[in-house]
């Protein structure tokens, strides 16, 4: 092995340089992994434009990071201004309902506008409204992680660029952990906010910045009533008026992400009988007792998003002997065991699974006389990495499939949904055709909303008079695109990317383009191993989505399948970081070995693994989704030695990473297969880029100066 021409012999430096080097570096990169989290959940979830737009404070966190590895150590309005940026930017987030910032959404069909029959005049503001929200909380987001990236950028600098690498992914695993472990305690913004400032203080130790961080963590804990946090939503839980003081809690609404789930009520004969005008429950009485009116008296019964347990209660009072209710998100189900009224979820009858529906329709062993997809639709995405909602896998042909699958002989399926009339019912109503080689029953109701009804197996020959009959209009549907595991969008209406993503991507690179000229990075990006560098991380972050996707198939779309499937792309990250250091491994057998992995996975039968045990799903599906960052990580480990600029080239490493996260939107044309081409494209392409690399682009390099950047800064 040979050192670098350009090896700087950190390793003489004083022990306790060495300690504080390392320390600041680890410290800065979990810091800043962290608050990459934390920014994509709570501005997801409180600002509702950015639901369908999920990975764009993802790439904005990634080019803010990217700048600030550069530029390294902050300079010195940069620093200052940012406790300001941070305490604007959370509490803009914290007052979003109150300033009506979610009223400006991207519609669950990803359409821009959502104004109906308006003028033009009106369009254009609502356009530019979105536009001006979009990209000034994109630029504060920016703005906070140039500074972070910063940091983590001045602590490569004083490292050898392996170990300095292998520090900031140790730290990043670290950031992932952390977060994670907040998630599974079901904390929320305060406790976010609180640890995340608190990992900044070695950063801010003077007292100005601490006091914004305190008032910035005051304005986000203001009380929010009823309010809890899950690992996936912030759900509001409001009791609805009783019919008289001595029945309180006989309704709930609940709502996620600012967007209306369900209600929780009592619909017991009891009490409407005695209540028979209470509302909701008078008019969500039929609904529940629809599957009922086809199946009478099932004895097994599952019921695939049972939330807080009105479809569980339906199923005991109809004479269920059991029911499998499956819930994926945990604090939904228990509101459900606190507070609904029919006390469903601690019926003896009843198994409560908190799981994800295609993962426990994949691994039962058990058969149903009735089985009920009731309220699945989701109102977030799976990951900020993809553009898959978390519903998006249990509505596909596949699944339809899995659910015949688990029906007994005589056994019904039952699926409702709030589509109405449009393009998302029709593709619903050919998916399950498709899977049962039948065309389902079909039913338009309006009990609450307009909704659309599915029915197959027995209980499709059972007629439902007062309900219109949709059979015969969803039958006559040509040309109808199939929901699929390979595309499973269910909301979109053709094989396209939407208008809205493509303006606002085309829209920030454009800007990013302009900043990056502005530093005076651009022109300097334009050696081989830069190009080489931007190409391995569009590549890279191409496999961490593939990745997520792949894993949410064969376990679950759960929000710690993701953090499991993003730590380990870290740790085989690390594991490959470290081969290098010490094993010279040739880059032509690197990138053979990964690329004979990336084409080979497009026949691997990830089908196999179905009804294989945990453990074998674990070793052998999940180290073969990990299998590529391996060799991904050695040819890059491997060039960084060459390179010798550990800032510099993952700051150019996650510009890569910026487009790759808007090439990851192809998936909507090209279904999840054109992840794996996409990421052969750009491994080829990298590979060619250094190929052309001569030695005599290292030396005639033309990074910025440090001081030079500080004082644009």
């Amino acid at each position: 092995m040979s050192l670098p021409e350009n090896f700087t012999g950190v390793s003489v430096d004083p022990p306790n340089t060495l300690l504080r080097d390392f320390a600041n570096l680890f410290l800065a990169s979990v810091t800043t992994l962290y608050f990459e989290l934390l920014t994509i959940r709570y501005l997801c979830t409180e600002v509702r434009v950015f639901t369908n737009l999920k990975n764009l404070p993802l790439i904005a966190s990634f080019f803010g990071i990217g700048v600030g590895m550069i530029l390294g150590k902050p300079g010195k309005r940069l620093y200052a201004v940012f406790p300001v940026a941070a305490l604007v930017f959370f509490s803009v987030i914290r007052w979003a309902a109150w300033l009506h910032l979610p009223n400006t959404d991207v519609s669950w069909t990803y359409d821009l506008s959502q104004t109906g029959d308006v003028g033009s005049a009106a369009r254009v503001w609502y356009a530019l409204r979105f536009m001006g929200l979009i990209f000034g909380l994109s630029s504060l987001v920016v703005a906070l992680f140039v500074v972070l990236g910063g940091f983590v950028g001045e602590g490569l600098k004083n490292m050898a660029p392996l170990k300095g690498y292998g520090i900031n992914l140790a730290g990043s695993l670290v950031g992932v952990l952390l977060f994670s472990a907040l998630a599974f305690f079901n904390c929320g913004p305060v406790i976010w906010l609180l640890v995340g400032f608190a990992l900044l203080v070695p950063f801010f130790p003077r007292m100005t910045p601490i006091v914004l961080f305190v008032l910035a963590i005051g304005a986000v804990a203001v009380p929010q009533r009823n309010t809890f946090w899950s690992p996936y939503y912030k759900i509001d839980f409001v009791p609805l008026p009783s019919p008289d003081a001595s029945h309180q809690g006989d309704a709930y609404s609940i709502v996620t992400n600012h967007v209306w789930y369900q209600f929780l009520v009592n619909l017991s004969p009891a009490f409407l009988q005695r209540y028979p005008n209470a509302e909701p429950n008078r008019f969500l009485a039929p609904y529940y007792d629809l599957p009922y009116r086809l199946v009478p008296h099932p004895r097994n019964v599952l019921i695939l998003g049972a939330g807080a347990g009105n479809d569980v209660a339906a199923a005991l009072r109809h004479g269920a002997q059991h029911v499998d209710a499956v819930e994926l998100d945990p604090i939904i189900q228990r509101l459900g065991r606190q507070f609904h009224p029919e006390d469903p979820y601690k019926s003896p009858n009843v198994t409560a699974h908190v799981n994800d529906a295609r993962a426990f329709l994949k691994t039962t062993r058990s058969k149903y006389d009735l089985v009920v997809f009731a309220f699945l639709d989701s109102t977030t995405l799976l990951s900020g990495f993809s553009s898959l909602r978390l519903d998006n896998y249990v509505y596909t042909v596949e699944s339809f499939s899995n659910a015949k699958d688990v029906l007994s002989p005589d056994g019904t399926l039952i699926l409702s949904f709030a589509t109405g009339r449009n393009f998302a019912t029709d593709r619903l109503y050919k998916s399950v055709a498709k899977a049962f080689g039948v065309e389902p029953a079909a039913y338009f109701t309006r009990y609450w909303v307009n909704g659309v009804l599915l029915v197959e197996g027995q209980g499709r020959a059972t007629i439902i008079p007062e309900l219109f009959n949709a059979g015969p209009e969803l039958q006559s549907k040509q040309n109808v695109i199939l929901a699929t595991d390979h595309w499973p969008f269910l909301y979109l209406r053709n094989r396209s990317i939407p208008t809205s993503i493509l303006v606002v991507s085309a829209l920030f690179l454009l800007a990013a383009w302009a900043l990056l000229r502005r530093l005076g990075l651009a022109r300097d990006m334009t050696t081989g191993f830069s190009y080489h560098f931007f190409l391995l991380g569009a590549g890279f972050l191409l496999l961490e989505t593939k990745g997520i996707t792949q894993m949410s198939l064969l376990f679950g779309s759960t929000w710690l399948v993701n953090a499991v499937v993003i730590s380990s792309f870290l740790v085989m990250a690390i594991t490959s970081n470290a081969v290098a250091a010490f094993f010279d491994l040739s880059t032509v057998v690197s990138y053979g070995l990964l690329l004979f992995v990336l084409v080979a996975d497009f026949w691997f039968p990830y089908s196999l693994l179905n009804d294989a045990s945990s453990w074998v799903k674990i070793l052998v599906g999940g180290g073969w989704v990990a299998l590529p960052v391996f060799f991904s990580g050695m040819i890059f480990s491997s060039s960084l030695r060459r390179q010798g600029r550990a800032a510099e080239a993952l700051g150019v490493n996650l510009f890569g990473a910026v487009v790759g996260g808007i090439l990851e939107n192809s998936v909507m044309v090209g279904g999840t297969p054109i992840l794996g081409v996409l990421a052969i494209t750009l491994y080829l392409m990298s590979a060619l880029a250094i190929l052309l690399f001569r030695e005599t682009d290292l030396a005639s390099s033309r990074w910025l100066p440090a001081a030079r950047i500080r004082s644009i800064t």
